[in-house]
């Protein structure tokens, strides 16, 4: 098959999206396809290049003002029907669903092929940057239903990664035919008994144990300040540090919080972290934290539960898909740092059950692999372009 992909972006711009679509498209080059991905250049200017077989043409891109690395793509419905007269796709996978969808929405009409779409987000999560106001707030959530709705509803085919996700789409009109399938891990490397739980993982230099662990975006919907306030609680009746992997626009307010709390020596911001180092910081941590309210999956949470890693995660959005109370980790409410608190504390006071909880979330991890999601990806690409 030949597969034409837009998306937002791609390495070395950074995202669980940008991951996603990176990795399917290496794969299904492995899988004897031809793939070629249309997105952002992560400078600005246009220009080609190929990334393991990979077919990539970076568009011309501008500021993003909610995310100094994402910025936006542009291309105007001529210059984009060139690319797929070019290109001769049996089937085109849109993983962008504002500036790219509407363009390759307006040529849909005369397309003879398969045009498919996922969907990564839920309409509050625009609402943490644009701070409008809890009446704003919600009228805006409103718009963008009936634009998101109205666009989805002009696609072939919708998926999503996990059925927490998909519901409300369903619940305000979403009417295409859809698929759940989940953005799957790599788990055998996650779980893999050579990534040994070591003080210090070679070429990193880590704080003593306990340890807990983030890893994702420094960004406001991640809901980090919620773990830094929980931390001054945590450090009154037990000794941990909290690392935080990755890179964003929040880094500053989130190290003036930490300063404020008077935690900073606590607090080690990592920045970014090759993958191929990732499975040993999973080994190397005591318990993963993400308490942000509007994840649609979670390829970190999955990471960590692969790597027997216990979990506490905000009750919220598709995070209990993953984390089973009392069973994997803690689910706590968002926004309550006070319940955090609690929840970190249960697991580093009670080590064995913690371990349990460690191997539990491995099997819930394993039904993610990404052997198993490939085949699913790529059975629907064949049974689109075959009913086509």
């Amino acid at each position: 098959m030949r597969i034409l992909m837009l998306s937002h972006g791609y390495p070395p711009t950074l995202s669980g999206v940008t991951r996603v679509v990176q990795k399917l498209s290496r794969d299904m080059i492995k899988r004897g396809h031809t793939v070629c991905v249309v997105a952002a250049s992560e400078h600005g200017s246009t220009y080609r290049a190929e990334d393991d077989g990979v077919q990539l043409i970076r568009l011309s891109s501008y500021n993003n003002p909610f995310w100094r690395d994402g910025r936006f793509p542009w291309i105007n419905s001529i210059e984009l029907q060139k690319i797929i007269d070019s290109f001769k796709p049996d089937l085109i996978h849109s993983h962008e669903n504002v500036i790219l969808s509407t363009q390759l929405l307006r040529l849909k009409p005369g397309l003879n092929v398969p045009v498919i779409v996922s969907c990564y987000f839920l309409p509050v999560f625009a609402t943490y940057y644009l701070r409008l106001g809890k009446t704003l707030g919600k009228l805006s959530q409103q718009i963008q239903w009936k634009f998101f709705i109205g666009s989805f509803n002009k696609y072939d085919h919708a998926i999503f990664s996990t059925h927490s996700h998909l519901q409300p789409f369903l619940e305000h009109g979403l009417s295409v035919p859809t698929s759940v399938i989940s953005n799957g891990i790599d788990f055998a490397r996650y779980n893999s008994s050579h990534e040994t739980t070591q003080a210090n993982p070679p070429g990193l230099s880590l704080p003593p144990r306990p340890r807990m662990l983030f890893v994702s975006r420094l960004a406001r919907d991640k809901k980090i300040d919620v773990l830094l306030k929980a931390m001054p609680s945590i450090l009154s009746r037990q000794e941990v540090y909290l690392l935080l992997v990755g890179q964003g626009d929040d880094h500053r307010r989130l190290q003036n919080i930490a300063n404020k709390l008077l935690i900073a020596d606590h607090v080690h911001f990592m920045g970014y972290v090759p993958e191929t180092l990732l499975p040993a910081v999973y080994k190397a941590s005591d318990l993963f934290a993400l308490v942000s309210d509007c994840e649609v999956q979670s390829i970190p949470t999955l990471q960590a539960l692969a790597a027997g890693v216990p979990v506490v995660a905000a009750n919220a959005a598709a995070l209990p898909e993953l984390v089973k109370h009392g069973v994997n980790g803690y689910l706590v409410p968002p926004d309550d740092p006070a319940s955090v608190s609690q929840a970190v504390l249960q697991l580093l006071s009670d080590r064995p059950r913690a371990s349990k909880m460690g191997r539990e979330g491995i099997e819930i991890a394993r039904k993610h692999s990404d052997v198993k999601i490939l085949n699913e990806f790529e059975n629907l690409y064949r049974a689109l372009t075959n009913h086509h």
